[in-house]
C-alpha cells in the first residue's frame, strides 16, 4: 500500500521534511540576487534639485525634433553633464514648448539656471529656466495665509557719512608694512588725520568703489566690502584666490575673476555679483587672463561689453542678457565707452583691400553715429574727452620711406553731421591727455630720454596754446579733475630725477607755477576736488625711500611721510555733484563773499591749532611737575630713614693731632756788618 492509500494528499509534506527545509534557508540579501532591478526601482523620496525645466523652446513637429534636441543639448551641455532629458509631445506629435533636463549634480543645475535663464535662442524664443523642485514648493503653498512675524529693525551703515565732514576733508587710504597695515586718513592742509587703521585688513591690495561708498579688501576666501563711519563689513563675496576684481560705475555690481575654477564640478571663474544682495547674477568660464578688465562698463552701469574673436558682445543690466546677438565686427581690435553717454567707439584693423575703420555707435539701437576709413595703419588709440564733446583718434602709420608718422582725427560729436578734423604731428607722440573740463589737450612728443610738451585748444580750428615746452623730464601729464591745472611728471624713470612741474593752462600762455622733486616717484594722483596732489614711491617700484609727498595744486609741498614697505596709495572718490551748471556759475560769481568766510575759518583753524599746541605743552609741563613733586617726596622720605639709622649708631671719638711736614728750605750766606 502506498502513502496515498493511507489518506495523505498529493500536496502534503511530512513534518520532518518541513523542518529540514527550514534548516536549509540561508540569510541572503536581495541586493545580491536582484541588484540590477533594485537599483532601478522607484524611490519614495528623490531629490529634484538637479532637474530643470526649460520653457519657451520652439514648438515643432516630431520630424524636426532630433535637430532641435541636438541644439538644446549642446547649449545646456556647456553647464555640466546631462544624464537624461525629456521633451513632451502632444497628440499631434508636436512639442509642447518645454523640456526637462537632468544634470549630474545640483551645482550644474544651478549653473544652467544662472547662465541660461533669459538666454535668447532666436528672435522669438527666450529661455525661462527653473528648478523643478521650485514648482513643487509653489504647489505646496498653504491655502490659509498666516501673517509673518515682524522682524526688528536693523539699522544700516551710512555709506555716505564721510561726506558730512564739516571741513570737507577728502579721505585717502594707504597699505604698508609686512603685515599689510591699512590706514584711512583725512587730508588736511597741514597734516593727515587718522580715521581708521587695521593690521592684516587686506592680504594684497585695496580699492575704493567709484563713488567712494565701499572699501574693498582682498583675501584668500574672496572679497570683503567695508563702509560706514567705522568701516564695518557690509558685504562679502565667496570666490577663492581672486586675481582681479572691479566695481561697475554705478556700484550696483561687482566683478571677480580667479585663475582657478571654484571646483571641478563648477568650472566658472568670472562672476558678476549684485553688491547689495551679494548674489551671483551671471557667471562665465574663461581661460587664464593676462589682462584686466575683461568687461568694460558704460558710464552708468547699464551695459558691459567684451571682445570675443570677431564679435563684440554687449550685455545689459539687470537682466545680464545680450543686448542683441553678438555683433559680428570683422578684425575688431579695441573699443572704449564714452564717459558720459551710452556711446561706444571701436576700431577695426586693415584686411587685404578693406581699410581700417573707426566707428562710433549709439546704444541700445546699435546705430552708427559716425565713422572714418583709414589707410596704411599700424595701430590706433582712442581718447574720449570727459564731457563727450570730442573724440581723439591717434593713428600710427608707416609711410613708403619706412618712416612713421602720427595723425590725429578729432571727432566733434556735438556738432551737426559730426565733422572730423585732421592734423599731423611730425615727431613721435608718446601720449595724449584731455583737460577734463575744457576743450584742451596735451601731447608728449619725442623719445623717452628727451621729450617735448605742447598744449592745444579746440575752437573753430585746432590751435596751439603758447610755445612748445622743450626738453622736459616727463613721461606723464596728470590733469586736475577741475581742469586748467596739470602736473608734468617723470614716473618710474631714474633719468628724470623725479621732477614735478605744476602748470596753469588757463591763459593763452602756459605758466609754470612751481617745480618740485620726488626722487624715484612711481605714482601721481589728484584728489577728487583738485586741491591736492599726492606723489608716492611704492615698494613694488623701488625698495628705498618708500612713502608719499602731499602737494597743493600750486606745487607747494605740504608734508611728507616715509613708510617702510609702502605698497599703495589711493584717494577716496566722491559721487557726482548735485549742483547744476547754473548753481556753479552763481557760486563762482559770488566767490569773493565766500572767500572772506573761508579766510576767517582758516584763521580760526590756525588759532585752534596754536591753542591745541599750547594746551599740549601745558599738559606735558604739568605732567613733569607732578612727576618731580612725587620724586621730591620720595627723596624726603629716604632722608628721614637715613637719619633714623644714623641716630642708632655709636658716636665716633675724634682725636686732634698736629702734623708738620717740610715744604721749602732757603739758605742765605752770613755777612759781617762793620760801621
Amino acid at each position: 500500500m502506498t502513502a496515498l492509500s493511507l489518506g495523505e494528499s498529493e500536496g502534503a509534506h511530512h513534518p520532518d521534511d518541513i523542518a529540514e527545509a527550514e534548516q536549509l534557508v540561508e540569510d541572503i540579501d536581495d541586493s545580491v540576487l536582484l541588484g540590477d532591478y533594485i537599483g532601478k526601482r522607484p524611490r519614495k523620496e528623490r531629490s529634484l534639485e538637479n532637474v530643470v525645466i526649460v520653457d519657451n523652446i520652439p514648438v515643432i513637429d516630431s520630424k524636426k525634433l532630433p535637430k532641435l534636441t541636438k541644439v538644446l543639448l549642446t547649449i545646456f551641455g556647456k553647464c555640466g553633464s546631462i544624464t537624461s532629458h525629456h521633451i513632451p509631445l502632444t497628440d499631434e506629435d508636436n512639442t509642447k514648448g518645454y523640456m526637462f533636463i537632468v544634470f549630474k549634480t545640483a551645482t550644474e543645475a544651478t549653473t544652467a539656471i544662472s547662465s541660461l535663464n533669459g538666454h535668447r535662442l532666436d528672435r522669438n524664443h527666450c529661455f525661462a529656466v527653473n528648478r523643478l523642485s521650485d514648482f513643487e514648493n509653489y504647489m505646496n503653498v498653504p491655502d490659509e495665509w498666516s501673517q509673518p512675524t515682524p522682524q526688528p529693525y536693523q539699522p544700516q551703515e551710512n555709506l555716505k557719512s564721510w561726506l558730512q565732514d564739516a571741513d570737507c576733508f577728502d579721505h585717502f587710504a594707504i597699505v604698508y608694512g609686512k603685515n599689510r597695515t591699512t590706514g584711512v586718513f583725512s587730508c588736511g592742509p597741514d597734516s593727515a588725520n587718522l580715521v581708521q587703521r587695521r593690521e592684516t585688513w587686506t592680504e594684497s591690495v585695496i580699492k575704493f568703489s567709484p563713488k567712494g561708498s565701499y572699501l574693498s579688501t582682498c583675501h584668500k576666501q574672496g572679497i570683503a566690502l567695508w563702509g560706514g563711519p567705522n568701516f564695518k563689513r557690509v558685504a562679502r563675496f565667496i570666490h577663492p584666490q581672486v586675481s582681479y576684481f572691479q566695481f561697475s560705475p554705478c556700484e550696483r555690481y561687482f566683478v571677480t575673476y580667479s585663475k582657478q575654477p571654484i571646483s571641478p564640478e563648477d568650472p566658472q571663474n568670472l562672476i558678476i555679483w549684485e553688491t547689495r544682495s551679494e548674489t551671483n547674477r551671471r557667471a562665465f568660464t574663461l581661460p587664464v587672463l593676462n589682462y584686466w578688465p575683461y568687461f568694460k562698463w558704460s558710464h552708468d552701469g547699464q551695459y558691459f561689453a567684451t571682445i570675443t574673436g570677431d564679435n563684440l558682445s554687449i550685455y545689459t543690466t539687470p537682466s545680464m542678457k545680450l543686448l542683441n546677438k553678438k555683433l559680428n565686427v570683422q578684425n575688431i581690435r579695441d573699443f572704449v565707452w564714452c564717459p558720459c553717454e551710452n556711446w561706444i567707439a571701436y576700431w577695426q584693423s586693415e584686411n587685404k583691400d578693406i581699410p581700417a575703420r573707426v566707428t562710433i555707435m549709439a546704444l541700445p539701437s546699435c546705430e552708427p553715429i559716425a565713422s572714418k576709413n583709414l589707410f596704411n595703419v599700424t595701430n590706433i588709440e582712442i581718447f574720449w574727452q570727459n564731457s563727450g564733446n570730442y573724440l581723439a583718434v591717434k593713428v600710427d602709420r608707416i609711410m613708403k620711406n619706412r618712416e612713421s608718422e602720427n595723425v590725429f582725427e578729432i571727432f566733434r560729436l556735438r556738432e551737426k553731421d559730426v565733422p572730423v578734423e585732421n592734423f599731423e604731428i611730425k615727431s613721435k607722440v608718446l601720449s595724449l591727455s584731455w583737460d577734463p573740463k575744457g576743450p584742451r589737450f596735451a601731447l608728449i612728443q619725442g623719445d623717452q630720454g628727451r621729450t617735448d610738451v605742447s598744449f592745444y585748444r579746440i575752437g573753430e580750428k585746432i590751435a596751439q596754446i603758447g610755445k612748445t615746452l622743450v626738453n622736459k623730464k616727463c613721461n606723464t601729464i596728470k590733469w586736475s579733475p577741475l581742469g586748467q591745472y596739470c602736473v608734468l611728471a617723470g614716473l618710474n624713470n631714474f633719468a628724470f630725477d623725479g621732477v614735478l612741474e605744476f602748470w596753469d593752462i588757463g591763459s593763452d600762455t602756459p605758466t609754470m607755477m612751481e617745480a618740485g622733486e620726488h626722487f624715484m616717484v612711481t605714482h601721481l594722483a589728484w584728489d577728487p576736488t583738485g586741491r591736492y596732489v599726492c606723489s608716492s614711491n611704492s615698494y613694488g617700484g623701488h625698495s628705498v625711500e618708500n612713502g608719499y609727498f602731499m602737494w597743493s595744486f600750486q606745487g607747494t609741498k605740504l608734508y611728507e611721510t616715509s613708510l617702510e614697505g609702502f605698497v599703495q596709495f589711493q584717494w577716496r572718490p566722491r559721487p557726482p555733484s548735485l549742483l547744476t551748471d547754473a548753481h556753479l556759475k552763481e557760486i563762482k560769481k559770488n566767490m569773493k563773499s565766500y572767500a572772506r568766510d573761508f579766510e576767517i575759518k582758516d584763521k580760526l583753524s590756525k588759532s585752534k591749532a596754536s591753542k591745541e599746541l599750547i594746551e599740549k605743552r601745558r599738559r606735558v609741563y604739568d605732567e613733569y611737575m607732578a612727576y618731580r613733586k612725587r620724586k621730591d617726596q620720595e627723596l624726603k622720605a629716604l632722608c628721614l630713614q637715613y637719619e633714623e639709622i644714623r641716630s642708632d649708631s655709636v658716636e665716633e671719638e675724634f682725636v686732634e693731632e698736629t702734623v708738620e711736614f717740610f715744604i721749602k728750605e732757603e739758605v742765605e750766606p752770613a755777612t759781617d756788618t762793620k760801621e
